[in-house]
């Protein structure tokens, strides 16, 4: 029976916890053709480039057909006013820290034209991010460019043969020049790669032709829309099972939302400038790949880089390096205790063991990031990037409940690839609590209408594989979907708002560089140069100073009017919404709006009688959450799941069969109530205890606890008076033995005939025990099988010494007595 209710309860503590998941990513099919750049001019008012010039890239592509000029300046927010780089040595101990010198760093942002051949004019068609290597007359670069949706990559020919496709063409010099230096850059687009590939020696194991699909859906986090029996939980109770139950769980997948409700929303995002620090570690296999620590810095601030512009763009969020940790290209060994995710390439360390060991290494760091992300060459099978789900600004790590071999933080894992940054995006949007983008294949199991992935919009479930959430590859991927945008915003608003860094008072490497559209100190303002501050008219574009009669700028400011002045006092500058999230309204002598509050968690609101409790701002309870994901049935006849004791959303409609629940992709809101008195926090019940938590579940099962007390009372009361006849049965059965071994008195003893002249030898004088007790020496007494006649000092009569002589004829011996039985206690 004790096994029986082990086994049920690991099987029902499986059913029951909500298991955090990762996502990943696959990586890409071959290109079916590659170009290189020509005829490249700088344009600049000097000829020398450094890290804060403004000035203007032309180039051509496919042999000359195509003129391509990028209007380009510093991008500020990629590294951090506070970065530095750490290299560790193979053990993973320190070597040396220091400061990222920002000056050494030529980083830069902008638009992306191409010349009409019609009228020649230049169009705008997209933005362009680039890293210069080297200016002058030949200059060298990376990065990409988007041209009317499809990403252009620009590779270094080196680079370009590190990460290439196995398929892919072979890159050629474009003219001799470059033929005798090997220095030249390859370019290749998004709808250049194949859509459909299959190499020769997988075709007899998968069968078919297709894409890579990345299989985070398949996975615990992500996959965990199942039904439970609810008629087998209800048969264990939580304290059996758990004794007190604690809730280690992680992650989100996403943000605890009606995905549909959401598609296009920005509510929760930023409307001012924010900035995301972040950390990056490389490891010794992509290290490798580089000459030097320098050229690995290098390419890592490129590649983020180019992953920022997305954020920026779509969510007005710029990722900035504050933390960059390198390891030497030596891989060691074996692991190393201090950076135990730093090995070599393997099959007994897959990408999911490098998240994990990454992820514990990242809890042990006191900072302030929002998220890390460890670069590596080590991918498994097919995956290139692995993601906890919804960790952003988490910090610390804990073990995934379940599994705890699995470590879960604020982590990511990306591959070296040619599409590094944009793995690094889908990650990162991941981190950020994205889901992937509906499919077909998902549209036909319903998973839109579970949460498990974002639509197209409300009445189209396909996203036709066109944003960058798609789980595969493919050509034309330049943004994020309306639903993935609402996705991320109510999970910035629940989460994220807590780490990211205002655009105000920021500190530079190089000092404060005007029109990088960052408020730097001892600027007033920084609309972005000439070209970005277009109409504002309380800012100088060229002198980062308000204009004359100004005292702020909306652009970054919420409490300032489009007079550049404070807007008065009753002027609401964050709106209310909802009873637990009162409106702000500026203070007439301040441009900053005042910060967000909330009423205390767990303050009544709504309708008397509602059980509606304030949790992270909103007017809500576990069955208003459980109404607000479920998407394509009757919402009011949509209940909470009562076995339910974590922070998991787990919900019933009448369509499930009977005493079934679907444990649906996301977490309370932080604040709800859980067992024991708890609140949910990340998913954990924090704070309760666990009589409170008996006491509860008592509460919540009187129809089945007060039967099974009466039955469990009754067995009591049946026990106790067994126990208490069996008592009288034993007493009554003493008394008889008593009488039974009655023995003689001492009076009847003495008055036998020459017994004293024995001097008491089976009793000794003075003795205080009875026939049947030891002599006070040593040796048996008189329970042994003869009495113990040894021999004693004389003394004579009743000492004892030997006794008497007596003639034959006058000799009796003393009246025989009855030895009680030995018995044991």
């Amino acid at each position: 029976m004790i096994l029986l209710r082990l086994a049920t309860a690991a099987l029902t503590s499986a059913a029951l916890l909500f298991q955090a998941c990762y996502a990943h990513s696959e990586s890409r099919n071959p290109v079916t053709s590659i170009t290189t750049i020509n005829d490249i001019t700088i344009q600049s008012s000097t000829k020398a480039i450094h890290s804060h010039s403004h000035f203007d890239l032309y180039f051509t592509i496919h042999d000359g057909k195509q003129r391509i000029r990028m209007t380009l300046d510093p991008n500020q927010d990629v590294l951090s006013d506070d970065a530095h780089v750490t290299l560790l040595d193979s053990s993973g101990n320190i070597r040396s820290v220091k400061r990222v010198d920002r000056s050494q760093h030529r980083v830069y942002r902008g638009s992306a034209y191409i010349q009409s051949p019609s009228d020649n004019e230049w169009v705008n068609v997209g933005w362009a991010r680039i890293t210069l290597l080297r200016d002058g007359d030949n200059p060298i670069f990376e990065g990409a460019f988007r041209l009317h949706g499809d990403h252009h990559h620009i590779h270094t020919a080196a680079a370009f043969r590190k990460v290439k496709h196995a398929a892919d063409p072979n890159p050629s010099p474009p003219n001799d020049a470059a033929a005798a230096s090997g220095e030249y850059m390859v370019v290749w687009r998004d709808s250049d790669v194949l859509e459909y590939y299959q190499p020769r020696d997988e075709l007899k194991k998968r069968g078919e032709f297709g894409r890579v699909t990345c299989g985070s859906d398949d996975l615990s986090f992500n996959a965990n829309f199942k039904r439970s029996d609810e008629s087998f939980l209800r048969g264990v109770s939580t304290p059996s099972l758990f004794g007190r139950q604690s809730d280690m769980t992680p992650g989100n997948g996403g943000a605890g939302i009606n995905l549909v409700d959401h598609i296009g929303s920005i509510a929760g995002c930023p409307t001012t400038r924010k900035i995301a620090l972040i950390g990056v570690a490389a490891d010794c296999t992509y290290r490798q790949g580089f000459d030097s620590d320098e050229a690995t810095q290098e390419n890592i601030v490129n590649q983020i880089n180019s992953a920022s512009a997305l954020y920026e763009d779509t969510f007005n969020i710029s990722l900035g390096l504050q933390n960059l940790t390198i390891l030497p290209e030596d891989c060691p060994a074996s692991a190393p205790d201090a950076a135990p995710w730093n090995v070599g390439c393997s099959d007994s360390t897959t990408i999911t063991d490098r998240l994990s060991l990454f992820s514990e290494w990242r809890g042990r760091s006191q900072d302030t990031n929002a998220f890390w992300t460890l670069l590596t060459t080590c991918q498994t099978g097919a995956a290139v990037g692995l993601a906890w789900l919804g960790q952003v600004c988490q910090q610390g790590s804990r073990p995934n409940e379940g599994k705890p071999n699995e470590i879960i933080s604020s982590a990511n894992v990306v591959v070296r690839t040619k599409t590094e940054w944009q793995v690094i995006a889908h990650e990162v949007g991941h981190t950020f609590g994205a889901v992937h983008d509906c499919t077909s294949d998902t549209c036909r199991t319903g998973d839109d209408k579970e949460q498990k992935c974002c639509p197209l919009d409300a009445s189209t479930c396909n996203a036709g594989g066109q944003f960058i959430m798609n789980p595969s590859t493919g050509s034309g991927i330049d943004s994020f979907s309306p639903c993935s945008i609402g996705n991320v915003c109510a999970a910035v608003v629940r989460t994220a708002d807590t780490c990211l860094v205002n655009n105000r008072g920021v500190s530079s490497f190089t000092g404060s560089q005007c029109g990088n559209g960052i408020v730097e100190t001892g600027e007033d303002c920084d609309c972005g140069g000439e070209g970005g501050c277009g109409n504002n008219s309380c800012c100088d574009a060229k002198t980062c100073k308000f204009t004359s009669g100004s005292v702020c700028d909306p652009a970054n400011e919420d409490c300032c009017t489009d007079s550049c002045k404070f807007a008065s006092s009753n002027t609401v500058c964050r709106a209310s919404t909802g009873l637990c999230d009162p409106e702000e309204k500026c203070t007439g002598d301040s441009s900053l709006c005042p910060k967000d509050s909330h009423k205390d968690d767990g303050t009544d609101c709504g309708n008397d009688g509602a059980g509606l409790t304030c949790a992270s701002g909103q007017c809500t309870s576990r069955e208003q959450q459980c109404k607000a994901m479920v998407g394509g049935v009757d919402t009011s006849e949509v209940t909470t799941c009562d076995y339910t004791s974590t922070c998991v959303v787990a919900c019933r409609w009448p369509s499930l069969p009977e005493n079934q629940c679907r444990i649906m992709n996301s977490f309370f809101l932080d604040g709800t109530p859980c067992p024991g008195g708890g609140r949910c926090k990340s998913g954990i019940c924090e704070g309760g205890s666990f009589g409170d938590e008996v006491a509860e579940f008592f509460s919540k099962n009187k129809k089945i606890v007060i039967p099974v007390a009466i039955v469990v009372g009754s067995l009591v009361v049946l026990a106790l008076v067994w126990c208490l006849l069996g008592n009288v049965r034993r007493r009554i059965a003493a008394k008889k033995r008593q009488k039974m071994l009655k023995v003689p008195s001492t009076a009847d003893v003495n008055r036998s005939p020459n017994w004293a002249a024995y001097g008491g030898s089976f009793a000794p004088n003075g003795s205080s025990r009875g026939l049947g007790g030891r002599p006070r020496d040593e040796g048996p007494g008189l329970m042994g099988t003869s009495p113990d006649l040894r021999q004693a000092p004389p003394g004579g009569p009743g000492g004892w010494g030997p006794p008497p002589s007596y003639p034959a004829t006058s000799y009796q011996p003393p009246p025989p007595t009855r030895r009680p039985s030995m018995r044991y206690a």
